[in-house]
């Protein structure tokens, strides 16, 4: 039989010549977790014993000890040369900021790191990938029959306005609050997981939180709905997607593609119709800019009916095309108003940047022409920007972002960006709830290149 032993101890350390307080415990064998809030996303460390983890702030080998930084305290652990180090080739190497998780011992009345684990990027084990052509296959069959559950990522906005068929929005900010009610009983049914293509994480840190509840089989489409749309697969909005522009005022252009007569009984008030010669007809009437958003729809939302259609307006190069889930009906079904007769002949499109958007121009020449009056904030994560980012903006990743509104200027405009525009849109939104008003983003798609440092694409 063991005998449990009571413990106490205070360790302090000579960090950046002070003196900081680490540690002062009670414990029978075991010491709770303390983890970042930022951390805690996606694990369960402070339900883990004898676990820290949280920001690197900075170490001293004389000392032999690092400091982390948890929901904005200072801590310190020792290390030594026992201690595996994993992902870093020493303790310099280690960046400011980097997520590092400590699993620690006691050793001689000292807590001492048996290992430290730097945190690097998100990437999805080969296995766990699903290719378009493979979930392709899958929708055909639908859920049931394929025993499937396909979950978007991205933000509930941007899954109304366009998402893979048969998917069910569940954005990763609210993952936890949705978790009883969308994921399925049977942890062996089949779970993928898709956001905004390879360079957003939302689906991979999504796929990591399943994982943690016990999946067993969980998949990632990483590539997302860009490759979707690219692989030439249909897209589905919904009646709030519509509702959505309508309620920012934002210009899109809908599509009636049913027969006269019903159309003339009722259709979506805005609507057009094309000519008796049919849509490919009428390619010249639709806007020069190609992120237009374009919806098409029938009477009751049979997608197979308007594939052609969606291929050929796809074909022209719009990149927001999508079919109205159950077309009219869903319409009427949601108590929307109607109009009645001869639907619009002439489409009408004036580009218009949503409440805080930032034109993609403008951010271009911010980027290579620095303003001392605004602040470019990437709330990519720590990994991501620390491979390359502009030289003139400040990292705060957007799960840090609330716990870190202190280091954002009051006196500046800020201007935010990640690598689709819906992390950006997250962080702005963040922002405008804690009270900034001089704050915009941009939505655009923002690669740099792996080859060349510095060297980077700004598109629509």
């Amino acid at each position: 039989m063991f005998q449990k032993i009571k413990f106490s101890f205070i360790i302090v350390a000579m960090v950046l010549g002070g003196t900081v307080p680490f540690f002062s415990a009670m414990a029978d064998g075991a010491i709770p977790g303390k983890a970042d809030q930022s951390c805690l996303k996606c694990h369960a460390y402070d339900k883990t014993p004898n676990i820290l983890a949280g920001k690197f702030v900075n170490v001293s080998t004389k000392g032999k000890s690092i400091q982390l930084n948890i929901n904005n305290e200072d801590e310190i652990v020792f290390y030594d040369d026992a201690t595996v180090l994993k992902n870093a080739e020493n303790y310099r190497a280690i960046k400011p900021q980097e997520a590092v998780k400590v699993v620690y011992a006691n050793k001689n009345g000292k807590l001492v790191a048996t290992e430290i684990e730097v945190k690097k990027g998100l990437a999805v084990p080969p296995e766990q990938l699903i290719t378009a052509e493979q979930l392709a296959s899958l929708v055909a069959q639908g859920p049931e029959k394929g025993k499937y559950v396909l979950l978007d990522s991205r933000p509930e906005e941007m899954y109304n306005q366009g998402h893979i068929p048969t998917a069910v929005s569940m954005p990763f900010f609210a993952f936890d609050k949705l978790q009883e009610k969308l994921l399925p009983k049977d942890k062996n049914i089949t779970q993928i997981y898709y956001c905004a293509g390879l360079s957003c994480v939302l689906s991979p840190l999504a796929a990591r939180k399943a994982e943690k509840l016990g999946y067993k089989n969980v998949k990632v489409f990483h590539a997302g709905l860009p490759e979707w749309r690219k692989a030439g697969q249909l897209v589905a909005s919904n009646v709030a997607g519509i509702l959505d522009y309508q309620k920012k005022d934002q210009p899109y252009i809908l599509i009636d593609l049913r027969p006269k007569n019903q159309v003339e009984a009722g259709h979506i008030p805005g609507a057009v119709t094309p000519p008796v010669s049919g849509l490919a007809s009428m390619q010249s009437a639709f806007p020069s800019y190609k992120g237009a958003p374009i919806i098409l729809y029938n009477q009751d939302g049979d997608t197979m009916a308007l594939l052609e259609d969606f291929k050929t307006v796809s074909g022209w190069g719009y990149k927001q095309v999508s079919v109205l889930e159950g077309g009219f009906q869903a319409w009427e079904k949601a108590g929307q108003k109607t109009a009645k007769g001869a639907a619009g002949s002439k489409i009408d499109y004036a580009r218009k940047l949503a409440p805080g958007e930032v034109d993609i121009e403008a951010f271009k020449a911010l980027v290579t022409k620095p303003s001392p009056d605004t602040l470019i904030l990437d709330v990519r994560l720590a990994s991501e920007a620390e491979a390359d980012k502009f030289s003139n903006a400040k990292n705060i990743p957007l799960d840090e972002l609330e716990q870190r509104l202190n280091e954002l200027p009051k006196d500046k405009k800020i201007v935010i960006h990640c690598a689709t525009g819906a992390r950006a849109e997250m962080a702005y939104n963040i922002l405008k709830k804690a009270g900034l008003n001089n704050i915009g983003y941009v939505k655009a798609n923002i690669q740099f290149d792996p080859e060349k440092k510095g060297s980077y694409t700004i598109s629509d």
